[in-house]
């Protein structure tokens, strides 16, 4: 089963959290660019399906944090700066054999837009969303939106139009950042999932209980015993949702290695083969 795996950023990881988790694939995200020859065998050698996360390798030209993404920004040049280190990604994606490439957007805008009416902001997201989806078709390999706010355009209605207009844009849902945007945002969680789950492209599982555990803790491993009633996610609600209407999509556990003491003595390991379970029954 190559739908589910695990995020990886780092060569010694590897072996840590895909092969000896029995994970049969590495989404694999920022890693030095002398260390690429070594990550192509690695993948070769275990036989793993690879996709990826952009950047996938670490470029001097661009800002940082590397997931730091311009797609909606009303500043054209630093729109173009992020349409170059998606085009260079996809440049290496294809010749690595990727499955599908996963791009931050919608994202807030980073210069002031409070003198630009919706309108246009929505003119200038749909224009990224155009480019991402030539760049798509170039290369030949889905590009999947990972949507970040705070930003207008994360929601239902823009993502399905996207998806219908633009076949090889599929969407990432993050369980992490999306539980995040629902209360920051005020809609639900699982009819978003619901709605969106036939343009769902691939799954990024991790947890928490609001934005206070993502500032402490950052991406929590999900774990069986993180009960929705306490405020985590409910993530067999979510596969359910999910995988049940969109059968191709990938899974990605996309978690620190450890779990936080401060919440629990829970094993990384307990998490994977709860999901592994979850994914097998959904498949």
């Amino acid at each position: 089963m190559n739908r589910l795996g695990f995020h990886c950023h780092d060569l010694g990881q590897l072996e840590m959290v895909i092969t000896s988790n029995g994970l049969q694939r590495g989404e694999f995200y920022h890693f030095p660019p002398h260390s690429l020859p070594e990550l192509k065998k690695e993948v070769g050698r275990h036989n793993l399906a690879a996709s990826i996360h952009a950047p996938l390798v670490k470029v001097p030209w661009y800002p940082s944090p590397p997931t730091i993404s311009f797609l909606c920004d009303i500043d054209a040049e630093k729109r173009q700066l992020s349409l170059k280190m998606v085009q260079q990604t996809m440049e290496m994606a294809e010749d690595f054999g990727a499955d599908y490439v996963v791009v931050h957007f919608p994202a807030p805008s980073s210069t002031d837009g409070s003198s630009m009416d919706y309108v246009k902001q929505q003119e200038i997201a749909w224009q990224s969303a155009l480019d991402l989806a030539e760049i798509s078709e170039k290369h030949g390999i889905p590009i999947h939106m990972e949507g970040f706010g705070p930003s207008p355009f994360l929601n239902s209605d823009f993502l399905l139009e996207v998806s219908r207009n633009f076949p090889g844009l599929r969407y990432c849902f993050d369980t992490g950042h999306m539980h995040i945007a629902a209360q920051r945002d005020g809609f639900d969680l699982y009819e978003f999932a619901e709605r969106l789950a036939p343009s769902v492209g691939s799954i990024h599982l991790w947890n928490n209980r609001d934005i206070d555990d993502y500032l402490y803790f950052g991406h929590i491993p999900v774990h069986p015993a993180q009960n929705p009633e306490d405020g985590w996610v409910d993530i067999p609600h979510i596969l359910r949702a999910i995988v049940s209407s969109s059968r191709s999509c990938c899974v990605i556990l996309e978690s620190g290695l450890q779990y936080p003491e401060a919440l629990g003595r829970h094993d990384l390991r307990e998490g994977v083969e709860w999901v592994k379970h979850l994914v097998t029954e959904l498949s």
